[in-house]
């Protein structure tokens, strides 16, 4: 129907026009799921045997106090200590390796002994007459460690102080140093309390003289004769096993 401009529109219009409206509906088509009450039962089965299985193997799901993501739960009354953090420094690659050296055993000086004032007084005080029948120098154990504990240094003879020795094994050993000759020292290691010789030996012109000695704990002296040497030196020695053993502490 058409209208122009300036008509007038009556009730009687209207109501023509609303006659002839039509009206078009769309119905959507959905399908219906039909569920057994048997299948119902399985699913409500099968969500209760996942619950509790969750529940087994996580015990603490059922625990009171919440637990968040990231956060640690510890029971009261303890305390947890983290280690603090170590930086280690930075590896130096010049470090040269210091070989730790190896300090030898110290040893007390050794003590002097000198000659008597009082020589009449000792047993014996003249060497006798034929020194060779002590024999000559003998060889001294070179892969010992020896520690002298005593000496006697002169340019002359005498009788020394009476002494003793605490090793069971300990030597003599002389040097003698002549520009003259000839020259010669001789010695008689002797007991204190009777003379007997101990052990005897004579050096001609210069040289060295090397004597075993197996007497110990025993007061002892040395008669000694120089002619026409320069000087003479006498060290006692031990070995160092003798020495760290016997040694008064």
């Amino acid at each position: 129907m058409n209208f122009q401009s300036g008509d007038r529109l009556t009730y009687r219009t209207l109501i023509s026009l609303k006659l002839k409206v039509s009206y078009t509906f769309f119905i959507a088509s959905y399908q219906v799921l039909y569920v057994d009450t048997g299948d119902i039962l399985a699913l409500i089965a099968g969500i209760a045997i996942v619950i509790f299985v969750a529940v087994m193997a996580n015990p603490p799901v059922l625990s009171k106090t919440p637990v968040s993501s990231g956060t640690l739960v510890k029971p009261e009354g303890t305390v947890t200590q983290f280690p603090a953090s170590i930086t280690p420094p930075p590896p130096d690659y010049n470090l040269i390796p210091v070989e730790t050296p190896v300090v030898a055993k110290s040893s007390p000086s050794p003590y002097r002994i000198y000659y008597t004032d009082k020589p009449f007084t000792y047993p014996v005080y003249i060497l006798p007459d034929h020194m060779e029948t002590f024999g000559a120098s003998e060889i001294p154990w070179r892969k010992e460690e020896w520690v002298q504990f005593a000496f006697i240094e002169d340019t002359r003879g005498g009788l020394t102080q009476v002494f003793s020795v605490p090793y069971p094994v300990w030597v003599i050993n002389t040097t003698v140093i002549a520009d003259h000759h000839p020259s010669n020292l001789r010695l008689a290691l002797c007991y204190a309390d009777t003379g007997g010789i101990i052990e005897g030996e004579e050096i001609l012109n210069k040289g060295m003289s090397y004597r075993i000695v197996q007497t110990s704990n025993t007061d002892m002296y040395i008669i000694i004769a120089a002619d026409s040497i320069n000087r003479f030196r006498i060290n006692l020695e031990t070995t160092r096993a003798y020495f760290d053993m016997y040694s008064p502490r």
